[in-house]
């Protein structure tokens, strides 16, 4: 066993290696590229948004009755 300096590093050299290997449909990138899609990218911010309103008023809710059931 070699120290390891031959292997590929990067994904390029590990595409290149899989290429001269001929197994070029089995390689995956472990870093894909991110997804630029402005909608839905914004629809998924709009129902976070949403859910940490529900949670907020869930939350002053419930400290509501609390302090109710704590003045009876």
């Amino acid at each position: 066993m070699g120290s390891g300096s031959t292997r590929p590093n990067n994904a390029d050299d590990k595409m290149i290696a899989a290429i001269e290997r001929g197994d070029r449909d089995e390689f995956k990138d472990h870093k894909p590229p991110r997804n630029t899609d402005r909608k839905l990218i914004k629809e998924k911010e709009a129902r976070s948004e949403k859910a940490q309103e529900k949670t907020e008023r869930l939350k002053a809710l419930r400290l509501a009755a609390e302090k109710e059931g704590k003045a009876k």
